[in-house]
């Protein structure tokens, strides 16, 4: 009797394990790398493509830093994953355990968001106004569970605000490169950082695209803004 109970609890807690045990999706426009040592220096190994789902073996507990540019490093652990015939690494940056929806944009280009599912739309007109003169001023709000997008339409330009709640920094980054790149001549052109300024990092024009920033607000939320003129 003590054999079989030993068993049974032995199965309820593998079934719990594996409740628990989450699964990432690839939220690198570019796709995940995948080396063959939990190091950046060794060699590359393959690619996983974006929005794909990683079944991994074991997150390493020691945490690593990525330095996307001069100005913005993200911290992460290393992911083991099962390769053919051995262990490959992925750095947890490229991933989210965030409920993914992977869209096809423009120009064929494949992009993920992370908003989760829409709760609410409102669209609205106000008045602004602009040099003592009252225009009409077309709004939209659009709540998802992850984010909150405010958006003004007036003379043919676009102002975007994106507001994101229980974001990490790299997945707050990946978001805006997947909202706001581009492909040319079968190459995916994304928006570089060119500056930072406390917790605000500036990216380059990309189109009609202008003034695109990402704001770190603290505690998990962000704020992705920009303009778009036709």
């Amino acid at each position: 009797m003590k054999i079989y109970l030993t068993i049974f609890f032995s199965i309820i807690s593998l079934s719990l394990f594996a409740q628990k045990k989450e699964n990432y999706h690839v939220i690198n426009i570019l796709g995940a790398t995948t080396y063959s040592a939990p190091d950046f220096n060794a060699q590359i190994v393959g690619r996983i493509d974006l929005g794909k789902v990683v079944h991994f073996e074991k997150v390493l507990d020691e945490k690593s830093k990525k330095q996307i540019s001069p100005e913005l490093e993200v911290e992460g652990n290393w992911i083991e994953i099962m390769l053919d015939f051995s262990y490959g690494y992925i750095f947890s940056s490229d991933l989210s355990t965030k409920p993914t929806e992977l869209i096809i944009e423009h120009y064929d280009l494949q992009t993920v968001k992370l908003f989760g599912k829409e709760l609410e739309k409102k669209e609205y007109t106000e008045q602004t106004v602009i040099d003592g003169e009252y225009y009409p001023m077309e709004k939209k709000v659009t709540a998802y569970e992850f984010a909150v997008i405010n958006e003004s339409f007036f003379d043919g330009c676009h102002d975007t605000e994106y507001l994101l709640e229980g974001f990490t920094l790299s997945e707050a980054y990946h978001q805006l490169i997947n909202l706001h790149s581009r492909k040319n001549n079968n190459q995916i052109e994304i928006p570089a950082i060119i500056s930072r300024e406390g917790n605000v990092w500036d990216f380059s024009d990309l189109d009609a695209i202008q003034e695109l920033q990402l704001h770190d607000l603290g505690g998990g939320k962000f704020k992705i803004t920009l303009y778009s003129c036709t």
